[in-house]
């Protein structure tokens, strides 16, 4: 029914007409606030673009200083504007990015106030500087290596600041309520001196074997998770992430030399540890795939943290710093895309890497975890399925980290002239 026929009905009906055009808009603002995949082909759209920034401005951070923000829907907001900032350049979708990552800092144990949920008293039996890992009514306080991934998202925040100078002496247009730093190049230097201070504080003093190539182990008392066992996998790349997005920074900033070798010196033997520590087979295809554990040095690793190694291999790669080409790399995209989604069973991909299926994180899924889409730059036969994968589970219109990733990986073949 057109606008301006509804007023032709009688007073009564005018309230009606009011009603309904209340009732109308509301609709296209919740339709406004979904995200849309227009095409698997061609650019990413305006529509697209702006459908994706309508709806973060809806999406606020989750409360808490915990997980959320290592796995959660808090860390993985923060990737999913960086993705889209990458794509569109969107000056707005990188002010979501540094909302997101100012409440987050905000709320690391040392710096969040006891009245708000900060001040535990940590294992170590002092207040870190960390985002405990524990409930957080549990004293003392869990946290360990799985810190590095709430320092990747911050850190890479700051590096997409730092590859643009022009926005360097800008002021954030968000303004600064949490004081760290009014431009944009301050709050980048904020991100990154606060990744540094958790690494010297928290990493280096408990997790790093210096005896053993500088490998990833929990300490022995007083921590009771896993005791003096190395980290597993999917927690080491999240360390291994942190670390590489801050060499990347400091190289952009063309200081603390020193400290991005110590860091170098740490990342390479954890990545050359993951890559020692895998099988070789073959695919049902014949393509060459792998298997490794959870945690060495036994086990099968599951599709659930499987994401986070595809993640951190795709960080790790694409810095070009640490000995990983790309068909390093294709034997990893070859395993989820040939053994994983190759593996259906009652609707779901294979819950293993082996592509058997169990229970709990070893379920499978009957959708790509948004990690997994990374892999596609390895696999641009599977970017289709994958995409597909994702509408018929109805993910894209609100999943952050998956349509992000799609929409950034489409851009990257749209730009690439390959696809």
């Amino acid at each position: 029914m057109a606008a301006d026929k509804i007023y032709t009905f009688s007073p009564g009906g005018k309230f009606k007409a009011a009603v309904f055009l209340l009732f109308l808009l509301i609709t296209l603002s919740v339709k406004a606030q979904k995200m849309i995949l227009e095409s698997l082909s061609g650019p990413v759209t305006k529509n697209e673009i702006n459908t994706f920034k309508a709806y973060i401005q809806s999406v606020d951070a989750p409360a808490g200083n915990g997980n959320v923000w290592v796995f959660g829907n808090g860390g993985k907001s923060i990737e999913a504007c960086g993705l889209m900032y990458e794509v569109s350049h969107d000056r707005a979708i990188l002010n979501r990015m540094i909302y997101y990552c100012d409440e987050m800092l905000s709320r690391r144990n040392d710096l969040w106030p006891a009245e708000k949920g900060g001040q535990h008293i940590v294992w170590t039996g002092k207040i870190e500087p960390v985002w405990p890992s524990s409930n957080p009514e549990v004293t003392p306080a869990g946290a360990g290596i799985e810190q590095g991934d709430e320092i990747a998202h911050m850190t890479y925040c700051a590096k997409l600041i730092l590859q643009d100078p022009s926005l360097w002496d800008m002021k954030v247009d968000i303004g600064d309520a949490c004081h760290f730093g009014d431009t944009y190049k301050a709050r980048a230097l904020k991100y990154i001196k606060e990744g540094d201070y958790v690494i010297d504080n928290w990493i280096l003093p408990h997790f790093i074997r210096t005896g053993e190539n500088n490998h990833y182990y929990f300490p022995g008392v007083p921590n009771t998770y896993k005791a003096n066992e190395p980290a597993p996998w999917n927690q080491a790349w999240m360390l291994t992430n942190a670390l590489v997005r801050l060499v990347e920074c400091h190289l952009i900033l063309n200081d603390e030399a020193k400290r991005i070798v110590d860091y170098d010196h740490i990342i390479q033997p954890n990545i050359d540890w993951f890559r020692a520590s895998v099988h070789a087979d073959k695919s049902a295809k014949g393509t060459l795939v792998y298997t490794w554990a959870y945690a060495l040095p036994k086990g099968m690793e599951d599709t659930n943290h499987a994401a986070y190694d595809s993640e951190g291999l795709w960080i790790a790669y694409d810095s070009g710093r640490y000995k990983l080409s790309f068909d390093d790399v294709v034997p990893f995209a070859n395993t989820y895309c040939d053994v994983v989604m190759g593996t259906v069973t009652n609707g779901k991909f294979a819950g293993r890497v082996d592509g058997t299926t169990g229970t709990g994180h070893g379920g499978g899924d009957n959708y790509v975890r948004d990690e997994y889409i990374y892999l596609a730059e390895f696999r641009p036969d599977m970017y289709p399925a994958m995409a597909n994968a994702e509408i018929n589970a109805n993910k894209i219109a609100a999943s952050m980290p998956i349509t992000a990733r799609l929409l950034w990986e489409k851009d990257r073949r749209y730009k690439s002239k390959k696809y």
